[in-house]
Order: C-alpha cells, then structure tokens, then sequence
C-alpha cells in the first residue's frame, strides 16, 4: 500500500489574480501593486509525504522556520510584497514529520516541484535527507539571477537532478517525475500511482480545480504557451477515472489528509 500525506506548511496572501489571471485584466495584478486589500487572499501552502514500500519520499519543503521571525528580510522585497508568508507553530516540515515518527534522515528522497521559496524555502531543514532532487531545467534556471529564487537557500548544499522527461523515481512505475514546464523553467508533476489507480501532485501547474476545469492560467508565469499545455495536460488527468486527486500546493480543497492507493 502506498499512502499519501498532504502536509500543511502556513499560507501565503496573495493578490486573487496571481492564481487566477481571469480575476483582473491588468497584467501586473497578480504583483498586488495598487490593487488594495479587497484583492488579497490567503491561500495554503502544502508539502507532501509519500509513505512508500521502497522509501519515503517528500515532495517540497514548504517554508524555511526563519520566516516566523522576519518574512521581510527572509523573503526579500519583490518576494515579501507580492506574497508575504505565514508558517504557525508545529507546521515547519521537520514538525510534520515528527508527528508521523520520522527523522529527516529517514527520507529516501526529497523531490522539488520547482524551487520557488514557498516550495523549497525549508530545504536547509532537510539536508539530511539522502537525495534532495529538482528538474535539470529547474535547476538551471533557479541558479541565474532572478528575484523569484533565493539561492541563498540552496548553497553549498549537494543537489542532484534528473532528466527534462519522464523519470521514474524506483524503477517500477510507482512513482513517476512528469515535466509540467510553464510555471517555471523545470516544473515538475509528480504521479503516485499502485498500477490501478493514482494521485498527481501537481506543484504549482494550477492553483485549483478551475485552473484545469476551465483553463485558467495563472497571472504569471514562466512560459505561457507552455504553462497552457501543461494546464491541458492537468485537464486529461483530472477527467481520467483512474486518478483518485489532483494534489495542487495551493488549493484550499486540499490542504490537509491522506490518500491511501
């Protein structure tokens, strides 16, 4: 059996546009810059443990603890002002854990999303584990200068990668990689599945089922002619009778529980 853990790691405000584009027509929106509070809205932010015959695997890290003491400074100013964190206590990654009887370094493998600081913020927490892993694409593209990553985070720190393609994380097609480019450079899906039935946890490709229901880009993104094949692809997978959830980080309609396969 395999089990799917959906971890609450805080929230984040966020202008309701950044999610959803169709909110404004104003292409900055989602920045938050003169939109005022009525536009502001809390949304989770999840990380997942997969409890697995051949290992652990956590997908994310949720934030880094240091945000309870100053988001500004940890975040920065383009980071903070556009969607500034909340991470309470007991909801750092290393408290999710702890609750479930596990150790950082039980994890088999930590697998990026992609390495947005909401996503990959606590990965000092997690160094521990034996293989912390992210798209080449990602990787690539999280180390040049950019306000969206913070590679502070990462340094020093042993990252390994995997191909742009279908990567199978055991050998046995229980868990597959899916690149999902668009958001970022090197999004990546993942997709639990026990040869039946299965989960997609889809990082930020949508932030709720209208973003796949109804096509909904998000108000920025990476790529936008890749973010809409990567939504089509969310699409196929949310109508498939086989699939048992669409996983997002955000979407409130799933921020907390288990899937068991």
């Amino acid at each position: 059996m395999i089990k799917v853990h959906i971890l609450p790691c805080g929230s984040t405000v966020v202008d309701e546009a950044l999610p959803f584009s169709s909110k404004s027509k104003n292409p900055l929106a989602f920045t938050g810059i003169l939109r005022g509070k009525k536009h502001r809205i809390s949304v989770p932010v999840t990380a997942y443990l997969i409890e697995h015959p051949k290992g652990l695997v956590l997908v994310d890290t949720g934030w880094d603890e240091s945000i309870r003491k100053n988001a500004r400074k940890y975040e920065g100013f383009f980071n903070y002002f556009a969607s500034p964190g909340f991470l309470p206590d007991g909801e750092g990654i290393v408290d999710q854990l702890t609750k479930r009887g596990y150790r950082i370094s039980d994890i088999q493998y930590c697998v990026l999303t992609h390495m947005d600081i909401d996503h990959a913020g606590g990965i000092r927490h997690v160094k521990n584990a034996k293989h912390i892993m992210c798209s080449n694409a990602e990787w690539n593209a999280a180390n040049k200068s950019n306000p969206r990553y913070l590679k502070r985070l990462w340094m020093g720190m042993n990252i390994q990668t995997f191909p742009d393609k279908e990567y199978d994380l055991f050998g046995d097609g229980t868990v597959i990689l899916l690149p999902m480019h668009g958001h970022s450079a090197g999004m990546t899906a993942v997709k639990v599945s026990n040869g039946t039935e299965y989960v997609l946890i889809a990082g930020d490709c949508g932030y709720g089922r209208p973003s796949w229901e109804d096509q909904i880009l998000p108000g920025v993104e990476w790529n936008r002619n890749e973010a809409k094949k990567s939504l089509e692809k969310l699409r196929q997978f949310g109508i498939d009778p086989s699939c048992k959830g669409i996983l997002m980080t955000h979407d409130p309609e799933h921020s907390s529980g288990s899937i068991e396969l």
